[in-house]
């Protein structure tokens, strides 16, 4: 944003505080000052007035001016000058260039244009060095002061400026104005910041109810401020379009023009709706205007006029721009408007909706809600003596409170680094339009943050105020004192589980891989995979194959490891840890291990390498996690074989699968046999080894040849084992399958049991009774038989 010290002079007493000395100031309450300079007009240009404006005999758009340069009316001192600028007419006040006077592209001489002698020039802003107000000739006003014939431009204060240009950071939204700006500096500087000139209202001026009412039946969230003015069309006054063009705002139509330098000056969003638009009638019976705030089909609070929406607050403002002035009185109807920056930056985020951006970039950071101060700013600076403002405000406001904020002042001395008495924090925050209680403890002060500082909300940002304008050059060096709490949580011990896990891994040659957290929706539905549900899809996917959230890791394992085929790898195993997504949008973190071709390279003394199969590869995850049992189940998820496919669980507890790739994909992929795993890590659990009682008696093996119908699973059988009461049995598991023709349905199992007791040895009796009591179990619970 850029503004000038001929500005900033109508809010602060500036006296002998140099440009220098502002910029410094600027600098050091975070306010970084990007670009500083002077502009001064150049000497021997004086204002005049044109008092005779009339065609030049040999020239069709040259016109001969009779130019006042000095004395008053009767006794003119006048001079000849040859114009050719459309504007130039009779009675308005100009910038001349005397004989001598140098500008920066031509020094001014007496000359004779096509036969007319021309002692002078009337001058734009840009012959002069000064940004362009128009096109033509400049015309001056009173916003520059009062205009003296004869005075040297450069000693009105707005041709003998100074121009800042500073950035603003988002969160600053209350200093994208002159007023916020002004705030900043008097506190920096000292200085009290003056009131406003307030425009005049006559004590016979109408009513604004006579002519607008505001309305509406819903909970809005905006607030919202009319005033009501009659004046004629009007040329933008100067100060303003040199401030405008400073800031690259400047347009053709002075009511777009005032407004914006209202916006600029006070920070308030403020709107217009012309006579031209509401018919109002300028006579004794004024038809009366009614608007209405309602929420339109999006849900954005807007202003209608007999079901027509005129404007949407924060985002869209009425398309007044380049309305025909017809010379008569205008009626305006003004419109100050305020919603909260949280609310309609995030209705925005939420529609994706087309937005004015020079409105909305104020509004997201936040604008002024003091709504007055921009409706007085409008008419303060309007330079229109016949201008009749309508008595009172139609209004409808949204009464927003700011949470008080408690200060400790001895721990804001120890965050800042130096100790700060309490009447220099009062008065800081006071100056910032904070208010502020005293409480009974001596060492306390509680804050409410003004409604335009948004940025404000705890402790930390009361700190960072206070030592803006107390100065880091002024807190003394000190040793830096690292004070470090216990970071060890839940989060942290879950993160060290993770890599704990991920370093086993690949310690049993595992390579572990990082994949997008996107996926190719398309293809995550082709085979069967859950995705997002359709209103929680990605609005601006990074690119069109990975449109969407990955529900597993399985798809970009099964990807890598095609890729790292084509390029000549034979012995492939990925192992990945990370988030996956459920049509709801919930985050998960899973951990997925793939094996394709060989589980060991080509290398002596085994030549061939290691082929591993499902039962192998399980081993190589139990190396991992730990002993896990499976059970078989049928999965629509169609990556999986639809025969080697199993649920994975540690005690009662289901925490992944583990299943071979389906040969139809493996195909496609171009792929060896290739077995997947994905385990669900939050249902893991890092626990820590446990001591076993240790037996000194001798453990005995025996093994239990059976034939079990083959519609039973192994589990099955397990589970029946399990429940006897049975103190001798360490542990037992299968140990070898075996079937022919000649068992028909049934298949040959040996289950081999690890006997031992804590008391005595076992004698053959009692390992004979053992056996016994398994046998008739499982012949009773699945008729199975001895082999």
């Amino acid at each position: 944003m850029r503004f000038t010290r001929s500005i900033l002079k109508t809010i602060l007493p500036l006296g002998n505080i140099t440009g220098e000395i502002i910029c410094i100031t600027l600098n050091k309450i975070g306010l970084e000052v990007e670009s500083f300079q002077r502009l001064v007009a150049p000497k021997r240009v004086v204002v005049g007035k044109i008092l005779t404006c009339k065609k030049h005999p040999d020239a069709q758009k040259l016109n001969i001016c009779e130019v006042a340069i000095g004395g008053k009316e009767g006794e003119y001192q006048t001079h000849q000058i040859v114009c050719g600028a459309k504007n130039a007419r009779e009675g308005i006040f100009v910038a001349v260039a005397l004989e001598g006077a140098v500008l920066p592209q031509i020094t001014i001489k007496k000359a004779v244009l096509r036969g007319v002698e021309s002692c002078g020039m009337l001058c734009s802003s840009l012959e002069i060095g000064f940004p362009k107000t128009n096109d033509g000739i400049m015309e001056l006003d009173n916003s520059l002061g009062e205009l003296i014939l004869g005075k040297e431009l450069l000693e009105y204060d707005a041709f003998n400026d100074e121009i800042f240009e500073i950035s603003i950071t988002p969160n600053r939204g209350d200093c994208m104005s002159v007023i916020g700006i002004a705030r900043e500096l008097s506190v920096g500087l000292n200085l009290e910041m003056q009131s406003l000139k307030m425009p005049k209202i006559s004590e016979n001026s109408p009513g604004i109810g006579r002519v607008l009412q505001i309305t509406t039946n819903e909970k809005h969230e905006s607030s919202l401020m009319y005033k009501v003015i009659e004046l004629h069309s009007t040329l933008t006054p100067c100060c303003l379009a040199l401030f405008l063009a400073y800031n690259e705002v400047l347009e053709e139509d002075w009511l777009s023009n005032v407004l914006t330098f209202a916006t600029f000056y006070s920070g308030v969003i403020l709107n217009a709706y012309p006579q031209n638009f509401c018919q109002l009638e300028d006579k004794s019976q004024i038809n009366k205007m009614v608007l209405k705030l309602k929420k339109d089909e999006l849900g954005f609070e807007s202003i209608y006029f007999e079901e027509k929406k005129l404007s949407t607050i924060g985002v869209e403002s009425f398309a007044y721009k380049g309305f025909k002035h017809n010379g008569d009185k205008e009626f305006i109807i003004l419109e100050a408007s305020y919603i909260p920056p949280e609310i309609i930056a995030q209705k925005v985020l939420e529609t994706n909706i087309e937005v004015d951006s020079k409105i909305f970039q104020r509004v997201s950071r936040g604008s002024n809600p003091d709504l007055k101060v921009g409706l007085d700013v409008f008419g303060s600076f309007l330079n229109n003596e016949g201008i009749v403002f309508y008595t009172d405000t139609q209004e409808l406001l949204q009464v927003t409170k700011k949470e008080s904020i408690t200060i400790d002042i001895l721990l804001l001395s120890k965050v800042i680094g130096c100790v700060l008495d309490k009447i220099t924090i009062v008065n800081i925050l006071k100056a910032l339009e904070f208010k502020v209680e005293l409480p009974a403890d001596e060492n306390l002060v509680i804050a409410t943050p003004p409604l335009f500082r948004h940025d404000v909300v705890g402790f930390q940002d009361i700190a960072e105020e206070i030592i803006r304008f107390v100065g880091i050059d002024n807190v003394p060096s000190k040793p830096l004192s690292f004070v470090q709490n216990n970071q060890i949580n839940q989060e942290s011990e879950f993160y060290h589980f993770q890599r704990k896990l991920s370093k086993k891994a690949v310690s049993i040659g595992f390579n572990e891989v990082v994949h997008f957290v996107f996926c190719n929706r398309e293809i995550l539905e082709k085979y069967g995979f859950e995705t997002l549900e359709e209103k929680l899809e990605l609005l601006n996917p990074i690119t069109q194959d990975l449109n969407t959230l990955r529900p597993t890791l399985l798809m970009g394992l099964i990807q890598a490891a095609a890729y790292n085929k084509n390029n000549g790898f034979n012995a492939i195993s990925f192992v990945e840890i990370g988030f996956a997504y459920d049509k709801k949008r919930q985050e998960n973190i899973k951990m997925a291990f793939l094996q394709s071709g060989l589980a060991c390279e080509e290398h002596y003394p085994k030549t061939k390498g290691v082929r591993a199969d499902f039962f192998a590869f399980a081993d190589r995850i139990a190396c991992v996690i730990g002993e896990f049992t499976l059970e078989v189940f049928q999965s629509n998820v169609k990556i999986f074989h639809p025969n080697q496919c199993a649920k994975i669980f540690k005690g009662k507890k289901e925490i992944g699968i583990l299943a071979a790739l389906h040969p139809a994909l493996r195909e496609t992929f171009g792929l060896e046999e290739t077995y997947l795993c994905e385990l669900d890590l939050k249902s893991l659990r890092d626990e820590l080894p446990k001591v076993e009682r240790y037996s000194k008696f001798q453990k005995v093996v025996r093994d239990l040849s059976i034939l079990v119908p083959k519609e039973i699973p192994y589990y099955k059988l397990k589970e029946k084992i399990l429940q006897l009461p049975i103190d001798y049995i360490l542990k037992f598991y299968p140990l070898d399958v075996y079937s022919d023709e000649s068992l028909e349905d049934k298949i040959s199992l040996t289950i081999r049991f690890e006997i031992q007791s804590y008391e005595k040895t076992l004698e053959e009796k009692d390992i004979v009774e053992v056996m016994d009591k398994v046998l008739e179990a499982l012949k009773a619970g699945h008729k199975v038989e001895l082999r």
